[in-house]
């Protein structure tokens, strides 16, 4: 690993950890050249462990821009959001299909990621599903018929 202050190739790995509740390795580095330390995370890949099958059938590797640029879409109405957290929620979702799926489709992806938008933005998560279909809406519009179909409900009085 290099270092990222100095640039330098060679570091030491002083104290290394697995996380408790994520596929993720903690290491704490020493640069060899300028001495800084610096802490590293360290993930597994989705795309080069696990195939993603399709509902056609085929095979595609998982790609988290891809997934990224998904959920960011789904908040038009938080801007904020979308340009600072979609990442870090893509990441949640891999973290989960990685540890929870021995196999993974598309329908398992679109599960995971509106679980995972449900507890961080409910509008988020509804307009993630309405993105991907996973709801429809059967409800047809009930109650008081719209005024522009009927004659005006109050008439005005003739003026005197």
């Amino acid at each position: 690993m290099f270092c990222i202050n100095c640039f330098h190739s060679s570091t030491k790995v002083t104290n290394s950890r697995p996380h408790k509740k994520r596929p993720q390795v903690w290491r704490r580095r020493i640069c060899s050249e300028c001495g800084i330390a610096f802490t590293t995370y360290e993930r597994i890949s989705l795309s080069e462990t696990k195939p993603i099958y399709l509902s056609s059938g085929e095979k595609e590797s998982f790609n988290l821009g891809k997934l990224t640029l998904s959920i960011s879409k789904a908040f038009t109405h938080a801007t904020h959001d979308a340009e600072y957290s979609s990442f870090w929620l893509a990441q949640t979702v891999e973290d989960t299909l990685s540890t929870q799926y021995e196999t993974i489709t598309t329908e398992n992806i679109e599960a995971v990621t509106h679980a995972v938008l449900k507890n961080f933005d409910e509008l988020a998560a509804v307009q993630y599903a309405a993105q991907h279909r996973l709801i429809s809406s059967t409800k047809r519009r009930r109650g008081r018929p719209s005024l522009r179909e009927h004659e005006p409900l109050i008439r005005e009085s003739p003026s005197q």
